[in-house]
């Protein structure tokens, strides 16, 4: 949980600048800033004093200690050098940003507020922190890498400025690069080629083999030895036998507290020896936490396995779970970390990832601890790892396209990827195409070494392991109690009013912005501010997809050109020595080195069908750990012109076996698409064209029976709702409701309503929507039942209605298109 430490400050009133009569530079910002090791108190603190001094006001938490928790209708900006905090999603959910501290001094600098995005500490946006200037590329190749840097968190500036960090050029001829050379402005000049690598592999990788004048990539020839790289710090992020983790647990150096108020609970599947338990325990009051015997009450889970009670009843009481090897590597690093970051910092799973058990894998072009972390993920995965490769080898991971063991894969047709391949098999727990060009892309000069261990847990993939339903894909949203899932016809208590139609315009105060937000000279995402409501997030949307949505689109198509984002057809110049040098060479050898990493990405297809179906399909078994023949019958129904698609809100038609409670099913009756049975699709594929839905309409009697709904009701009711059953409503969840916050959040945005995560009543709520009857969805566990008088308290002090359903009340709302009142939805 973030440090609640706030110093002594106290809150002041927001000021005004020097002059007396213009706002301060974060006249509108209320803020909160995250302690972390990267980020401790004291600088903190300083963050902290910037900020007040420029008209910010500090939001306090609320509650103290294990349930402290973030006012998130009052917070407008998170300062944090980390996303691991339990906020984190809730506050991405409302559009708080979270940006890093760098954002503060770089606003203050320019007197200005900076754009949000190239300051998050999210690692998916791993262009962050770079702002570059393009000297004259080609229009085509310019946009795409201009979208492309942005969309990964980075800036574009079209003029050279004492903040670029980076030069795009393919020669040093030209204006901008010979400035900085005069000036000697800390910048590095780089070919575009080092972009392209970038986004086509999904990591940042080092800029050196690209930097001009003379890179590296056009002196030396691409099969030429390089040394191994540095590499990233892997200690501690893989048990290997007889390796550190044979040892006892390293001691803490210093006076630590990374485990303050933290209770944690070894558990009995580690089969630890009373000694080392011990020892564990020593080391784990040291840094101020306490070992404890059972998993209720405590904080942290450290297993072996991704199975047994112990475990499912950490994973649902939505606590820390890792492997005693993430437990190792914060007590040797003395800093916290998500067990999530690694993969295998998580517990395991027994034998593996189906289908991978077929695998014979080995390795090449990585050492050091590198190699012993492929070889552990390797054998977690499900597969044999082999040190040598024979014939019978099926995957070769390798860092670089050339060694000897590349050679024999070429010549005994054994597919070669890098570790990409298996490490997002590993965290999305599905067996990854080996066809995909991302896993298939060895950059000339770079060995891929310095980016391993970089990909995290998937955490919707993980889901699958403890929640209570057994699809793995789409599960039924019935309630526990089978008994209050039927939807008879009941009538409305008079306590509580019909749902107001309030305009959409109420769940957000859009004020105007002053003229501190206008774009200054450097392209990116605009910035998310806002005051007492969420002002800015309509603007943010507009902007997504008007402007930053644009340049990912136009990446994207450039990157399917032949050569990808730099062009097919442009040439730096005549071809240096070390090109004809590898060209000769590797045509001897009957390899065609241009072309060698794209063959596979660039298979002429036959030109597909315009979509004209986008079909959602929800509880379909064929495709159940069967992803070969998923991607096969995606690309088939394509060529058709039916796109399958995951989001509701785009589908126009609608596939399932039967009638089913799933979330897309309840969020997608909403849009009131064609619902037809799973044979549809099934049909379509065997008869290659799009065959008449109507013989395939969903017909389940036994379903309707069962919900109390008519399903031709239904959609003539969506038909006349168009997605706005619940405008102007507003819907609280507890924390303890079946199936998830972000299942009922995307049921409720369907519909047209507003959904928020309910734990305490808020400080401030003046931006919630103005309707009579305030809900709340909650579970029948005793940490739910708890909420319900701070909840009608809340209702009391704002002179509201409340009720406090089951969660069935909105999941038959959903598939009925209507909106009850029901007593029947109470708790007894």
């Amino acid at each position: 949980m973030a440090d609640d430490r706030m110093g002594p400050n106290p809150v002041p009133v927001p000021a005004l600048a020097n002059d007396g009569g213009t706002p301060a530079l974060f006249n509108e910002v209320t803020f909160y800033i995250v302690e972390s090791p990267e980020l401790p108190h004291e600088a903190a603190r300083e963050i902290a004093r910037m900020l007040i001094e420029n008209g910010a006001m500090e939001s306090k938490p609320l509650g103290t200690g294990p349930t402290m928790q973030l006012d998130l209708q009052e917070i407008t900006h998170i300062i944090s050098s980390t996303i691991d905090f339990p906020d984190y999603s809730e506050a991405g959910g409302l559009m708080i940003p979270v940006v890093k501290p760098e954002w503060v001094d770089f606003s203050i600098q320019k007197n200005r507020i900076a754009h949000v995005r190239p300051y998050t500490p999210d690692p998916r946006f791993f262009l962050c922190g770079i702002i570059a200037t393009i000297a004259e590329l080609p229009v085509g190749d310019k946009e795409a890498i201009c979208g492309g840097i942005i969309a990964m968190g980075g800036q574009y500036g079209s003029n050279l400025t004492k903040f670029t960090t980076h030069i795009v050029a393919l020669n040093m001829d030209n204006e901008k690069c010979r400035q900085a050379v005069a000036k000697r402005m800390s910048v590095k000049i780089v070919l575009p080629h080092w972009f392209d690598d970038c986004l086509k592999l999904g990591r940042r990788i080092d800029e050196a083999p690209y930097l001009l004048p003379n890179p590296e990539i056009e002196r030396v020839a691409n099969f030429e030895p390089m040394p191994l790289p540095k590499g990233p710090d892997l200690t501690y992020s893989h048990a290997h036998d007889g390796g550190a983790m044979a040892l006892d647990p390293p001691s803490p150096k210093r006076s630590s507290s990374v485990f303050e108020r933290k209770k944690i609970r070894l558990g009995e599947d580690l089969e630890l020896s009373p000694r080392l338990k011990s020892v564990i325990a020593t080391v784990v009051v040291q840094m101020k936490g306490e070992v404890v015997d059972k998993v209720d009450g405590a904080d942290i889970y450290v297993g072996q396995f991704r199975d047994g009670d112990e475990y499912l009843e950490a994973s649902r009481a939505g606590i820390h779970v890792g492997s005693l090897t993430w437990l190792y590597w914060i007590c040797a690093h003395e800093r916290w970390a998500s067990p999530l970051a690694k993969l295998l910092h998580y517990p395991l799973v027994r034998g593996g990832l189906p289908g991978m058990e077929k695998f014979k894998i080995t390795v090449s072009n990585y050492g050091g601890d590198a190699r012993l972390y492929l070889e552990n993920l390797i054998e977690a995965s499900g597969a044999k790892f082999t040190k040598s490769m024979k014939t019978e080898n099926t995957h070769l991971i390798t860092a670089r396209s050339h060694s000897e063991k590349c050679q024999a894969a070429r010549e005994w047709n054994i597919d070669m990827v890098n570790h990409l391949w298996l490490e997002e098999s590993y965290a999305k727990w599905e067996i990854q195409s080996v066809t995909n060009p991302r896993y298939t892309h060895f950059p000339a000069r770079t060995n891929l070494m310095e980016v391993v261990g970089q990909t995290p847990m998937d955490v919707k993939a993980l889901e699958r392991f403890y929640r209570r339903y057994d699809d793995d894909d789409d599960y039924d949203l019935m309630s526990m109690d089978e008994g209050s899932g039927s939807a008879t016809n009941g009538k409305r208590p008079k306590s509580t009013p019909r749902v107001k139609a309030v305009n959409k315009r109420t769940l957000l105060n859009d004020t105007s912005t002053p003229s501190r937000w206008s774009n200054d000279e450097l392209s990116g995402p605009s910035p998310s501010i806002s005051g007492s409501g969420r002002k800015a997030k309509e603007r943010a949307a507009a902007r997504l997809h008007q402007q930053i949505m644009p340049d990912v689109m136009q990446y994207e198509r450039e990157q399917k050109r032949k050569g990808g984002v730099l062009g097919g057809r442009r040439a730096r110049g005549s071809k240096s020595p070390a090109d004809e040098r590898t060209r000769k060479r590797t045509v001897s050898m009957g390899i065609d080195s241009t072309d060698e990493d794209s063959k596979a990405g660039i298979k002429k297809q036959k030109k597909r069908s315009r979509p004209t179906v986008y079909l959602l399909m929800t509880a379909y078994r064929d495709w159940v750990h069967q992803s070969h023949r998923e991607e096969a019958d995606r690309r088939a129904l394509a060529d058709l012109g039916i796109q399958c698609v995951n989001d509701p809100t785009m589908c126009t038609h609608l596939a399932a076996p039967h009638i089913v409670r799933t979330e897309k099913f309840c969020c997608a009756l909403a849009r009131a698409p064609v619902v037809v049975s799973t044979e549809w699709p099934r049909a379509c594929l065997k008869e290659e064209k799009i065959v008449d839905t109507e013989p395939y309409l969903l017909r389940d009697s036994d379903g309707e029976k069962k919900l109390s709904m008519n399903l031709s009701q239904s959609l003539e009711r969506a038909r006349k709702n168009k997605g706005q059953l619940l405008q102007g409503q507003i819907i609280y969840v507890a924390p303890g409701v079946h199936g998830g916050f972000e299942t009922y959040r995307k049921i409720v945005e369907a519909n047209g309503g507003a959904c928020l995560l309910f734990r305490s009543p808020a400080k401030r709520a003046t931006n919630l929507p103005d309707s009579d009857t305030l809900v709340l969805l909650s579970g029948d566990d005793a940490a739910d039942k708890r909420l319900w008088n701070p909840f009608l308290k809340m209702a009391r002090t704002k002179e509201k209605e409340a009720v406090v359903y089951r969660a069935d009340w909105l999941l038959d709302l959903a598939m009925t298109q209507k909106v009850e009142w029901a007593e029947r939805y109470e708790f007894p």
